[in-house]
């Protein structure tokens, strides 16, 4: 089913059982090390594709990255 809702001021469409789920599914959410959002040395790949989103009222998980390397250590 899609529906409508308000996000960050727009109305937009969005299947239901995808509703709130782009970090779950995002490959920058799954730990990896080159994700800094809001730092200036955060990801080049991260920061267009956030660019992109903000043009065009969209969200865009990453499935597939060729800079994705996990980050281990605490945080």
């Amino acid at each position: 089913m899609i529906i409508k809702y308000e996000h960050h001021g727009v109305m937009v469409s969005v299947r239901t059982d995808l509703k709130g789920k782009h970090r779950e599914h995002c490959l920058c959410y799954a730990n990896c090390k080159s994700f800094k959002p809001g730092q200036s040395d955060n990801c080049e790949i991260a920061n267009a594709n956030f660019q992109v989103c903000l043009k065009y009222n969209i969200t865009t998980p990453v499935f597939e990255c060729p800079v994705y390397e996990e980050y281990v250590g605490e945080l």
